[in-house]
């Protein structure tokens, strides 16, 4: 009787929980295979439609790809990656390819917490500012996770600028909201909870 050949398989590596996630393993993995200047970037921004629009970026090395004009966060990212994949080869093996940020639903790119408060900060930068503002974020795979996302709310032609930090977007988005607090109130004449309605 022949002795079966046992095939030895490891497990995949577990898929990212959203797309964000999935976008900070990305930069992560780019960081160490590619260059360590690896940037993911995002801003949002008043359109005269009294919506929020996107823009996203990744960059590293000499290389940048960026898409504008996108409706929603999720938006953004899912067609940043869409130029990053048509572009360049980023994913050697087939374990790295499960970090892609790709095939997503538009409600899982961020989760509900951080999308809370990201939401929050925007309406309110919009009620205190009106079309003069912008939220810039930026993610880099340094080793200190403390100062991972960089996030700064720019306003009124650039005169005001407040910015947070914090190993995750909700963490940024929760130190810039800190931060501009006595900003929002003192330009508003309001208090903040009045603010939020």
């Amino acid at each position: 009787m022949a002795k079966d050949d046992t095939l030895v398989t490891r497990p995949m590596p577990k898929r990212p929980e959203n797309g964000l996630l999935a976008w900070q393993a990305t930069i992560g993995y780019i960081s160490g295979q590619y260059s360590l200047d690896a940037l993911l970037t995002f801003q949002a921004y008043p359109l005269e439609s009294g919506t929020v629009g996107w823009a996203a970026a990744a960059s590293w090395g000499q290389n940048r790809e960026s898409v504008e004009g996108a409706e929603s966060l999720p938006v953004a990212l899912r067609d940043l990656w869409s130029e990053v994949n048509q572009h360049h080869v980023i994913f050697e093996t087939r374990e790295a390819i499960l970090k892609r940020p790709a095939n997503y639903d538009d409600d899982r790119w961020i989760d509900a917490d951080t999308a809370a408060i990201l939401n929050r900060l925007l309406h309110i930068a919009g009620v205190v500012y009106g079309m003069d503002w912008r939220l810039v974020v930026i993610y880099q795979p340094v080793e200190s996770q403390a100062v991972r996302f960089q996030a700064r709310l720019l306003a009124l032609d650039d005169s005001v600028q407040i910015g947070g930090q914090g190993a995750s977007l909700r963490e940024a988005c929760q130190d810039v909201y800190r931060n501009a607090a006595p900003y929002f109130v003192a330009h508003s004449g309001k208090a903040l909870d009045d603010l939020d309605k």
